[in-house]
């Protein structure tokens, strides 16, 4: 029996080698924020965290995830909010929120990276669009996506002080 620990959590994946990650996580473990759109890679929303590094899972065989750790929109938060998140709520970085799931995810990861190199020093609008490149937005949302993850890194939502003001 090959497992994987989800969002803390050992599970069991599948005998099937043809299992891919996307399919295990929503379908198996009941995690639907992980969305499956394009199937080939390209659009982000299928966006996990596979031992900290942001994967696509849509073309992920499950099987190469055994004894590895893997991190979903559902499990970033850890029983509070993460900046990040704060940051998407508050500055209005979503339209339809089918991509939300993955931007915040691979966002997540630009924060834990860049805050532990430069600290509170907000990133360029260049560093941002680098690290997000592989996420599409159907809706238009990118200038409040971008602004969102700005102010993340810059530290405006660290802390317990709970500023999210949700515009919705």
């Amino acid at each position: 029996m090959r497992t994987v620990t989800v969002n803390g959590r050992a599970e069991t994946l599948p005998d099937d080698p043809e299992a891919l990650l996307v399919d295990v996580v929503r379908d198996n473990l009941g995690l639907t924020g992980t969305k499956l759109a394009c199937g080939a890679g390209v659009c982000g929303a299928c966006t996990v965290l596979l031992d900290g590094f942001p994967i696509a899972s849509c073309l992920l065989p499950a099987n190469s995830v055994a004894g590895k750790t893997i991190t979903t929109v559902e499990g970033v938060a850890a029983g509070r909010l993460h900046p990040v998140q704060k940051a998407f709520m508050t500055l209005d970085a979503l339209q339809c929120g089918f991509c939300t799931p993955g931007f915040i995810v691979e966002a997540v990861a630009f924060y834990d990276k860049y805050r532990k190199t430069n600290g509170a020093v907000t990133p360029t609008r260049e560093e941002i669009g680098s690290a997000l490149s592989g996420h599409l937005c159907r809706c238009g949302a990118y200038e409040n996506i971008l602004l969102a993850v700005a102010a993340a890194c810059s530290g405006r939502f660290d802390g317990d002080d709970d500023e999210t003001v949700s515009p919705r």
